[in-house]
């Protein structure tokens, strides 16, 4: 009884012996697939976390079918309010300004002269999309308001009118270097609106810099 014991004894040990020598295979890396589904329903830990806030301020240009001597060149600016849903999305909240200068034409009954400004300001929501950590796209829709001063229209042979329409917009960026919170980039971005007398388009491009 005693040797069935001690050779039972003696077979576990070389048993347990051959696993440990045996070799274990490398440990694998996770899936970054399946982390990236673990955190989707959770606040992002990379740079951007909570509440963003962005702005930028560039040339800009407007440009007008059915509204003529829309046409003009000057400055823009951008500022965007935004809460990190993703890794990788940013919902935006955004008001756009474009102001253009341009040279009426003459006409027929219209002796204006100089320099008018149009201007386009947009109400927008939507969301920033990271490609990269440094490129982005983003895309918005809302309601535009454009305000021309001695063009003429189907509605006005020749004057100031008001419009206001629903608007769209697309636009990119390129982050250039970081400061801690701090972004600094350079971006572009077009946009649409439909009007009484036609559509309005308006583009701009410029330095952005941005806080995450």
């Amino acid at each position: 009884m005693i040797a069935r014991v001690v050779r039972a004894a003696g077979l576990v040990a070389a048993t347990s012996a051959a696993h440990a020598d045996a070799p274990q295979p490398p440990p694998q890396a996770p899936d970054p697939a399946v982390v990236e589904a673990g955190d989707a329903n959770l606040e992002s830990t990379a740079n951007r976390r909570g509440l963003t806030f962005a702005g930028s301020l560039g040339g800009g240009l407007i440009v007008g079918i059915g509204i003529k001597d829309s046409v003009g060149r000057g400055g823009s600016v951008s500022l965007r309010l935004g809460h990190v849903a993703t890794p990788r999305t940013v919902i935006t909240f955004e008001v756009n300004v474009t102001a253009a200068l341009h040279r009426p034409s003459p006409t027929a009954g219209d002796m204006a002269s100089g320099i008018k400004p149009n201007t386009f300001a947009g109400l927008l929501a939507g969301a920033q999309y990271y490609v990269n950590p440094s490129l982005w796209l983003r895309g918005a829709g809302g309601v535009g308001v454009y305000q021309g001063r001695s063009v003429a229209v189907s509605s006005v042979a020749v004057g100031d009118v008001t419009h206001v329409g629903p608007a769209l917009l697309a636009g990119a960026g390129l982050e250039l270097a970081r400061f801690k919170w701090a972004v600094l980039g350079i971006e572009v971005a077009t946009s649409a609106m439909i009007n009484g007398d036609g559509v309005l388009f308006t583009g701009g491009a410029g330095l952005g810099l941005s806080f995450d």
